[in-house]
């Protein structure tokens, strides 16, 4: 799992959102959905980045929220943006692959990660990082996680309308190197990813303890329908960049 590729762009991250409009139509309401009512939950959020999902879970009432990040200047942004408008979240540098500090092991009754299981360059971190999130909760907590689709097409053109692209080797195999390009800060920037089935997922996670696990189907926003019509989102819900897991502790 890499720990640069997001360094360079921490300072403009946040700006993905004004760029991306699936973000905010689709990913934002049902992820928030599946999320549920965090109010008096413990949560830590893997991948935390500068704290984008990790702020808005504290500020829908989560008690004791921690947030996670491999990138260290991520987190110094995320801390900047805690000690300009203090809420009571704390981050953490550290790997997801590589398991939790004792303070944090069965801490927390939910665990969230948004686009983070996919930055595993092999089966051993994909397992290193389910058994991190199931290790994290107490029995009974859930874990709420996207993924980038293995069945993404390979036309770099097909999610552009939704601010990305998506650049898939035609022979893709499990474990596959792909790369998505998008705008922050006014610059083009690009990142690796990996792709794994859906039943690769269900696996790791079920090896790490975890049972129920259920796939969330993608909802758009009566905002964004009204906005783009619903034809300009029919592409993304029929085969979306980014898939939505549950998975029960």
């Amino acid at each position: 799992m890499s720990s640069t590729q997001y360094d360079k762009t921490a300072d403009v991250y946040d700006d993905s959102l004004n760029v991306l409009t699936y973000a905010a139509h689709v990913e934002e309401p049902t992820y928030k959905a599946a999320i549920g009512d965090v109010r008096g939950l413990d949560v830590l959020d893997l991948g935390a980045g500068t704290g984008i999902w990790t702020r808005r879970i504290k500020q829908a009432g989560a008690e004791r929220v921690e947030g996670l990040e491999i990138s260290p200047p991520m987190v110094d942004v995320a801390r900047a943006k805690e000690r300009d408008e203090p809420l009571g979240v704390t981050y953490r540098v550290a790997d997801a692959t590589q398991g939790l500090d004792e303070d944090l092991r069965g801490a927390f009754d939910l665990v969230t990660g948004i686009n983070v299981l996919h930055y595993s360059s092999s089966r051993t971190e994909l397992a290193g990082m389910c058994s991190t999130a199931r290790s994290a909760l107490r029995l009974g907590g859930r874990f709420i996680a996207t993924c980038a689709n293995w069945d993404m097409p390979d036309d770099p053109d097909y999610y552009k309308p939704f601010g990305v692209s998506c650049i898939v080797p035609a022979n893709r195999q499990e474990g596959t190197r792909a790369e998505v390009e998008t705008t922050m800060g006014g610059q083009t920037v690009s990142f690796d990813f990996y792709l794994w089935r859906p039943e690769t997922y269900v696996d790791s996670l079920r090896a790490a303890g975890f049972r129920d696990v259920r796939w969330h189907r993608w909802q758009v926003s009566p905002e964004g329908i009204d906005k783009f019509g619903a034809e300009y989102w029919q592409p993304f819900i029929d085969i979306p960049s980014i898939r939505l897991l549950e998975a029960l502790a």
